[in-house]
């Protein structure tokens, strides 16, 4: 990738070959993307550097990491070890550059100034400057090591993760970045009340047609005259669960019609309801269902409505 401190050039910048990356176009703007870096002990040790550009990036480490050689701007920085479990936040304003020989495996979240900006304008945020914590200073943070946690299966088979999923991460991320190391630390309150009938029923009618979850916030929200934040939390207070979940039951949903009404094949019935192929319906299915696809249609082998014509 050319630009941003994510993905191939962020491997490049650390020294890691080919790193598993996922990527998603946020508030219009802005680009929100994770990659994982990994390796194991590496003896001759890896001088890292990471471009300079108006962005940060959220290091959220799963192992732990002894004390490593730290540079800011040149000057040298007296590093903590870091846990698992904990991360750091580096301002790509400052140039950042260490020496790493332990072993890593780090989710590196890549935080462009745009995409701060929108959540500060989504929220109707008054005064903000941007976002920092003390340097070298690890940080405990049960909400930013969850969501970390939740981006590892689109970065483990991003073939089989949809836009809309990874957006709503993001967004709750930089919501709380925002509201909790922000210069002037806030706590962001949302709207309350949930969804009018028809703008619950507009959503739902938006995400049925697009079971692949390639579908926008924005574009939700927009439809329901909200803002992204008002519409997540609206639709969370009406349906009981966040879009992309509620998506998953509607596919499910929706093929156990196709299987149950047609003798469709089972990579077609992947296909119709959005899922990346038939290994992944099959996996998403049986852990909703407790059964495969195939059982769950031999069950009402001798009981097939044909749809109506």
């Amino acid at each position: 990738m050319a630009t941003g401190a994510y993905g191939q050039r962020l491997g490049t910048s650390v020294g890691a070959e080919a790193p598993p990356t996922t990527t998603v176009q946020i508030l219009q703007r802005a680009t929100f993307a994770a990659t994982r870096i990994q390796w194991d002990d590496r003896a001759d040790g890896v001088a890292a550097e990471i471009p300079r550009e108006d962005a940060h990036l959220l290091c959220l480490q799963r192992r732990d990491i002894p004390t490593n050689p730290y540079w800011v701007d040149g000057r040298p920085v007296p590093m903590s070890p870091v846990r698992g479990g904990q991360f750091t936040l580096l301002d790509l304003n400052l140039g950042h550059a260490s020496f790493l020989r332990a072993p890593i495996d780090c989710v590196a979240m890549y935080l462009p100034r745009q995409a701060l900006d929108g959540i500060v304008e989504e929220h109707g945020l008054l005064r903000f400057g941007s976002i920092s914590t003390p340097l070298g200073v690890p940080v405990d943070d049960a909400r930013v090591r969850d969501l970390g946690e939740c981006l590892l299966p689109a970065l483990e088979r991003p073939e089989q993760t949809n836009s809309l999923f990874v957006e709503y991460l993001a967004l709750a991320l930089l919501s709380h970045l925002v509201g909790t190391y922000g210069d002037a630390p806030v706590r962001i309150q949302l709207k309350r009340g949930g969804l009018a009938a028809w703008q619950e029923r507009r959503a739902k009618e938006i995400l049925t047609a697009h079971l692949d979850g390639n579908v926008a916030l924005d574009r939700l929200a927009s439809e329901c005259g909200l803002s992204r934040s008002h519409f997540a939390r609206a639709f969370r207070m009406t349906t009981g669960m966040p879009p992309h979940k509620w998506l998953l039951q509607r596919r499910i949903e929706v093929a156990k019609t196709l299987l149950r009404t047609t003798t469709l094949p089972l990579e077609e019935v992947a296909s119709q309801c959005g899922f990346a192929d038939q290994s992944h319906f099959t996996r998403v299915f049986s852990r909703m269902t407790q059964a495969s696809p195939s059982e769950w249609r031999r069950s009402f082998s001798g009981l097939v409505v044909r749809p109506e014509r």
